[in-house]
């Protein structure tokens, strides 16, 4: 959905041609949508380091790697930014190679950390957070593809989503820390009425709105020696639905109402573990002041995500027929568990300044099976490599610049059709895909 609202008045072809149109949807599928966050990290210093975060988040970033580490937050900070992604994907067949064309991704940063003042004991332990990710184009879209186009529907609609994240991180104690939040996804209803007003003209008028999906998120850290932490953060399955309704009224045909729906955006469930060592102790525990640290930092973890219970199928067209059973191929994808490993070194640059130097590689395996039918749902496994450069100052300087940069390449799959599928359909008797993102981001922050 584009950010303007959409009132339209159309001829009669237009308006018969969308209410036919809208039928021939009843066999295709919805894409396989999920956030921006989960596939690029969330805040530029995870992102830079291989999208980690249970141990080793920091600021703001924490609403989404882990919120219990919000409360190693004590000054108020303010962070803005901007990343872009571009996708280079393609498909071979036996005829040659093709590119496949995907939007580019254009996202703002808006995140805020504040600590909540109160006493006693309480003093000190508790801090709040919110993080934006604002698609520059979009709220949110959804696209409805046929099962046997070539398609990235995991991969490349994923990135373009309004997301919002919320937590709350609380300290227990000297080395416990733990927290609550949720992360909110864009989602659509709407429906377009189709009538032919008192002059014999077909109009249709549209009315989209702008609804919420919400998932949890929950995660604990434990300062397992003055050198080691362990975090683990969970996310709620997060589902954010499209749904369009289409009437057409006394066309002189009878049409029954048009039920366009399926999911807009999907993250599966997911358990995300982490290790975190410093070389330096006084990070554990205390508000990060990397400006002073002249040390390393190594994030070891594992992603697991619960693929399998994806609904993958759109909504029946025609909800007054209830013996269609009509519809694309189930999906059937498959749990996966991504590991992930990061580095970051800390060095002093003035007497109030340090930089930050980041680097990651994480491995995230396709959770989709083979495409031995009609479908062609493509999927590979990903190796991403990131790096980053931090930039921060101290009371005198309270100022903050983080960059990130990341190469996600595709393992090249081939996937050959078995003999239910016919020799002229596309993709047989075999189809290859492959290809690479590019993705770069920076953000700048305030403490006061």
């Amino acid at each position: 959905m584009r950010r303007s609202p959409r009132r339209h008045a159309l001829a009669a072809p237009l308006g018969v041609a969308l209410a036919c149109g809208a039928s021939a949807l009843l066999a295709a599928p919805s894409s396989a949508l999920a956030s921006p966050q989960d596939l690029f990290g969330f805040g530029a210093r995870s992102s830079g380091m291989a999208m980690s975060g249970p141990a080793s988040t920091e600021g703001y970033e924490a609403t989404y790697g882990g919120p219990a580490l919000l409360a190693e937050t004590r000054e108020k900070s303010l962070t803005l930014g901007y990343t872009v992604a571009r996708f280079s994907l393609w498909s071979e067949t036996p005829g040659g190679r093709a590119a496949l064309p995907n939007d580019e991704m254009k996202q703002l940063y808006i995140g805020a950390a504040l600590p909540i003042p109160f006493g006693g004991a309480l003093k000190d332990r508790v801090t709040f957070g919110v993080g934006f990710y604002d698609p520059v184009q979009y709220l949110v879209r959804g696209k409805i593809l046929y099962p046997e186009r070539f398609q990235y529907p995991i991969l490349a609609p994923r990135t373009q989503s309004l997301a919002l994240t919320l937590g709350l991180g609380m300290r227990l104690g000297d080395r416990v820390f733990v927290g609550v939040g949720y992360e909110a996804l864009a989602a659509v209803i709407g429906e377009i009425d189709i009538t032919v007003d008192s002059t014999g003209h077909v109009g249709a008028r549209s009315d989209d709105q702008v609804v919420a999906a919400y998932a949890p998120i929950a995660s604990v850290a434990v300062d397992v020696s003055e050198h080691v932490r362990v975090g683990l953060t969970f996310r709620g399955e997060l589902v954010g639905r499209f749904a369009i309704t289409i009437k057409a009224q006394d066309l002189g045909i009878a049409i029954p109402d048009l039920n366009v729906a399926g999911l807009a955006q999907y993250d599966p469930a997911q358990l995300h573990a982490e290790v975190r060592w410093t070389s330096d102790a006084r990070a554990l525990g205390k508000s990060p002041t990397p400006h002073t640290l002249d040390g390393w930092t190594v994030a070891l973890g594992a992603i697991a995500r619960r693929w399998s219970k994806y609904p993958g199928a759109p909504e029946k067209t025609v909800l007054a027929n209830d013996d269609s059973d009509y519809g694309p191929p189930p999906v059937n994808a498959h749990d996966t568990i991504a590991p992930r490993l990061a580095v970051e070194r800390g060095l002093p640059f003035t007497p109030h300044v340090g930089v930050r130097l980041r680097a990651g590689y994480a491995y995230e395996p396709s959770p989709m099976p083979a495409q031995t039918g009609a479908s062609n749902y493509f999927d590979d496994d990903r190796h991403v490599l990131t790096a980053g450069f931090g930039l921060v100052g101290d009371a005198t300087f309270p100022l903050r610049v983080d960059t990130f940069g990341q190469v996600h390449v595709l393992a090249a799959r081939t996937q050959v059709k078995d003999g239910s599928v016919d020799a002229s359909a596309p993709g047989a008797p075999w189809v290859k895909s492959g290809g690479s993102v590019f993705v770069v981001g920076i953000t700048t922050g305030v403490s006061f």
